[in-house]
């Protein structure tokens, strides 16, 4: 039997008519809920579960009211039950006394239905009172339905097609004769059989999945707990970092304040002026007035007008300030926490970011992410994740025969370097060229000692690589020093005559600017970004080339604790690593002031920018190292191009492995050199 309960509306206490499922899986009649759909809001609440649903119209409504045809299937097989029942009913108040005397009950057999309309019943005028046959009286196990009664009419069996007495099955509504009833009873248990049996293997296999999902719902809620640790851990410290902005403000103030009252304070010029006028006035009353008073009051008036003098020029050169405090561009509180979203337990977390679109349902919380609202608090913020970005195009590859830490160039060629000095030299199709693959031209072994004959701490090592118009310039220094030895080479790969000097400074990556003949170095020591004045071509027989090196020049001081790591030079600008707090300054060459910072707030916890470089629109390309492979090996590296907003948004993405030397062309081409063993290739990215 169907329950009535699950057939019935629950707003208007009748069978379904039209039945309608609303996107919270409920289901009315279609009329009902179209009473509850507020025109006005364009909203509907759901009468059950309160579950609010916006629409943008009422045809989007009606479209997504969808016909729930289960519901409709089983109020149409209830009523036709209804009415079967119905029928038999009165087919059996309408006949004789004497004819419902003839139907024998049948005790513990499968009950059988049909509608007695439907069949073309022969009845007998009269009939003698007859006793079911034993066959139906004996005890039957496979029963499947409570005991019932049934009726016996005359007509034909269904089954045989012989005319004889019948009963009705109640469960398929055939006729059949007394002889057929076993027959067919043993087809409708087989058939409840099967239809248990396919119902206790899916009851084991849903089951089974329960049993896994209230496994994975433990480990579901420890993550969510952890989640939760983690984010009042990082409320707290945000809250931590504001007060200690707010306290730090608040001395700067103080602090402003006592340097004005300091400085400008006249109490005491005040009190030593009435003091004097007092002492004068007394002294020009009296009698007794002698050359020595008058003296000591000349030395004390030269004094207070000194004073007064000074105090006057502060007056004028000091004008009074009050603080204020810019208001920052206004950021969601919520986006310092990061992007929070619900994945499947067996997902890849890695990709947990990648939604291309705000889902309709309510299963995410879908924030937008952080950009740097400022760079005052940019370690303070959530790591963000690796954006999604086109990945530059692949123009072209060359094989080199070595690790290619170096890649240069220069004019029409391409210079290929590894840290020993093995140098292949390669020609572009015309000057600047790069869209088209360079052609070999020759391999050059730039130092005659074999470094693998070394041990590691004799080992040395090119620091440095740069191609300058007259030279080839290499600072090569031993692997546990930071002092070492300049070579000059020709393009060619030859030695220049008396080309080696000793370089005392601890400098770090040399960087040729080739507009201005600029040799640009960092000195980790002094913590200060300097550079040598190179010669050009017509000056090249005035001085000794060992003149050049000797006398360098400061450019920008830094201060602890900062750590510059790498320089890039384009034509205006120049930009400097700053390796402990993953920022990038860039400086206008001319006037040395910082132009703007840009911080790394991609998944600093697992990438670690290790170089960067620059376009000639100035804005930077940035490389990535993936933490947890730099010792396993191989590595990961991500290279991010950023725009040259305020924001600075990743326009374009790279992904290598074990890659190390990396330059971006005069036309703004990318090249980078990536190990493939023991031996390397470099990549051309547009």
């Amino acid at each position: 039997m169907i329950n009535t309960n699950l057939i019935t509306c629950t707003l208007c206490r009748s069978y379904f008519a039209d039945p309608r499922q609303i996107p919270c899986s409920h289901s009315f009649c279609f009329d009902c809920i179209s009473g509850r759909f507020d025109d006005d809001a364009l909203l509907l609440v759901c009468p059950k579960c309160e579950k609010l649903h916006q629409y943008n119209s009422r045809e989007e409504f009606e479209n997504r009211c969808m016909r729930d045809g289960f519901l409709a299937s089983m109020v149409a097989q209830f009523k036709k039950n209804q009415s079967r029942s119905a029928a038999i009913s009165s087919g059996l108040l309408s006949r004789p006394t004497s004819s419902m005397s003839q139907i024998a009950p049948i005790h513990r057999f499968t009950p059988i239905r049909m509608l007695s309309q439907d069949i073309n019943l022969s009845y007998e005028q009269s009939y003698s009172e007859r006793s079911t046959p034993s066959i139906y009286n004996q005890q039957r196990s496979s029963s499947v339905l409570p005991q019932a009664t049934n009726r016996i009419f005359r007509a034909k069996c269904q089954s045989c097609n012989i005319k004889d007495e019948l009963i009705i099955c109640t469960h398929c509504d055939n006729v059949i004769c007394f002889k057929c009833a076993d027959e067919h009873k043993s087809i409708i248990n087989n058939d409840v059989k099967r239809e248990w049996k396919l119902c206790k293997t899916k009851f084991d296999i849903i089951h089974e999945r329960s049993m896994h999902f209230e496994a994975d719902q433990e480990v579901c809620e420890c993550k969510a707990r952890e989640l939760q640790v983690s984010i009042d851990h990082q409320s707290e410290k945000l809250i931590q970092t504001v007060n200690n902005y707010k306290n730090a403000y608040f001395d700067l103030i103080e602090k402003h304040l006592r340097t004005y009252k300091q400085l400008f304070a006249h109490e005491q010029v005040m009190d030593e002026y009435e003091s004097i006028d007092e002492r004068v006035n007394n002294l020009l009353r009296s009698t007794d007035i002698t050359a020595e008073k008058i003296g000591d009051f000349s030395f004390e008036i030269e004094h207070l007008e000194s004073r007064l003098d000074n105090l006057n020029k502060l007056l004028d050169s000091n004008e009074l300030k009050f603080p204020v405090l810019t208001l920052p561009e206004q950021i969601d509180i919520s986006s310092l926490f990061g992007t929070l979203e619900f994945i499947p337990l067996d997902s890849d977390s890695s990709h947990i970011d990648d939604l291309p679109y705000k889902p309709d349902h309510d299963d995410y919380i879908f924030i937008e992410p952080l950009q740097n609202k400022s760079n005052k608090i940019d370690q303070l913020l959530t790591p963000l994740p690796i954006p999604l970005a086109p990945k530059k195009k692949l123009l072209w590859q060359l094989d080199y025969k070595s690790v290619p830490y170096y890649v240069r160039t220069y004019n029409h060629q391409l210079f290929v370097c590894d840290k020993y000095g093995y140098l292949s030299i390669y020609k572009l199709n015309k000057p600047n060229d790069f869209r088209t693959k360079p052609v070999f031209v020759r391999e050059i072994k730039l130092f005659s000692d074999n470094p693998i004959s070394t041990s590691d701490e004799d080992q040395t090592i090119i620091d440095s690589f740069v191609v300058y118009k007259l030279w080839i310039i290499v600072f090569k220094r031993k692997k546990n020093e930071l002092n070492g030895t300049i070579y000059l080479f020709t393009h060619d790969g030859k030695p220049v005559p008396n080309g080696k000097y000793m370089h005392n400074h601890p400098s770090r990556e040399f960087t040729i600017d080739i507009e201005t003949n600029i040799l640009w170095s960092l000195d980790q020591k002094q913590l200060c970004l300097f550079y040598y004045q190179l010669p050009d071509q017509i000056k090249l027989s005035s001085n000794s080339t060992e003149d050049y090196f000797q006398n360098r020049y400061s450019h920008v001081q830094f201060s602890k604790p900062f750590a510059p790591k790498h320089i890039s030079v384009n034509k205006n600008v120049l930009a400097v690593l700053d390796k402990n707090r993953q920022a990038v300054h860039v400086y206008d060459k001319q006037t040395r002031q910082e132009l703007y910072e840009h911080v790394n707030n991609y998944n600093y916890t697992t990438h670690f920018c290790w170089d960067m470089a620059l376009f000639s629109n100035n804005s930077l390309l940035i490389k990535l190292d993936e933490t947890s492979t730099l010792k396993t090996g191989p590595s990961k590296h991500i290279y991010l191009q950023l725009d040259t907003t305020n924001q600075r948004n990743v326009i374009g993405i790279i992904e290598e492995i074990d890659a190390y030397g990396m330059i971006i062309t005069t036309t703004d081409e990318i090249l980078i050199g990536v190990r493939i063993n023991t031996k390397g290739t470099v990549k051309c990215y547009a």
